[in-house]
């Protein structure tokens, strides 16, 4: 593990513990999310080449985190999401720690702030029925879209084509608006406790459903020197997202995942000119 690596895990834990804290203090639930979780199971903290720190939130806990970040958090980190930051392409919220970078496309330039984060995932809950399933996921996708506001590269012609024309149709002044009445489609279902669980922060992750009461209960996990609340169902989580979670991956795919093209730990990329 190189020693730029270990610097950015450990600054990364240093932005978790400042959430952990207004967390707690709060009474906010949170859980170690995704691959950070798998590193919290299968590594005692971090799976050793990964360069990201996720946590997930039931969406009242979450929403509740964005109302009071500006009272409470210590100065030296911010809050960034969509909202607060109209060039961000993500449906969530990233945690940042000021004076830092961590750049992965020169296109973010001068757009936002690019300092080393960490992630913060809401989680909604999934109506039953395959119509309104459907819809969910229709809804989903325009939110993503309106998010992002480009054409997805990867995806197929189809997708890319009626992308292509839902932009067109909707002016960038009225996307704003347009989201937030996608969300509140999206998160029509979150009172009934007895439906599924899913991640809106790709389309991806929308076809990824978890157990109804994936939220209710939570354990104390070992995470490097410290431990962390992660979700008590965390095996059936895991298997969702990972099948045999166990196993490692090739020797080949044990790399960054984010390719960063700057990182700093001392200096905003704006400082560093």
């Amino acid at each position: 593990m190189s020693e730029q690596l270990i610097e950015l895990q450990k600054t990364q834990i240093e932005i978790l513990k400042v959430i952990d804290g207004i967390c707690a203090a709060h009474g906010l639930r949170y859980s170690l999310y995704a691959g950070t979780l798998l590193g919290a199971v299968r590594h005692g903290g971090f799976i050793p080449w990964d360069d990201d720190l996720d946590i997930c939130m039931p969406r009242e806990d979450y929403d509740r985190l964005l109302a009071l970040w500006d009272r409470v958090a210590p100065q030296g980190y911010l809050l960034q999401n969509k909202e607060n930051s109209p060039r961000f392409t993500q449906s969530f919220t990233k945690i940042r720690k000021d004076h830092t970078t961590f750049l992965q496309d020169e296109r973010e330039i001068g757009a936002y702030h690019t300092g080393i984060f960490v992630d913060i995932f809401p989680v909604d809950r999934i109506p039953n029925g395959k119509l309104r399933r459907m819809l969910f996921y229709w809804h989903g996708m325009q939110y993503q879209l309106y998010t992002r506001e480009f054409v997805p590269p990867k995806a197929g012609r189809l997708t890319r084509l009626v992308s292509a024309v839902l932009l067109k149709m909707t002016p960038a002044e009225r996307r704003p608006a347009k989201r937030q009445r996608l969300l509140k489609k999206l998160t029509a279902y979150n009172g009934d406790r007895s439906l599924h669980t899913v991640t809106i922060e790709t389309v991806e992750c929308m076809w990824r459903h978890h157990e109804p009461d994936m939220l209710d209960h939570y354990v104390e996990l070992p995470f490097g020197d410290t431990t962390f609340p992660c979700l008590a169902g965390w095996d059936q989580h895991l298997r969702v997202l990972y099948d045999d979670y166990r196993k490692l991956p090739p020797e080949e795919e044990r790399v960054w995942k984010h390719h960063p093209i700057c990182i700093d730990f001392e200096k905003n990329y704006e400082e560093r000119t």
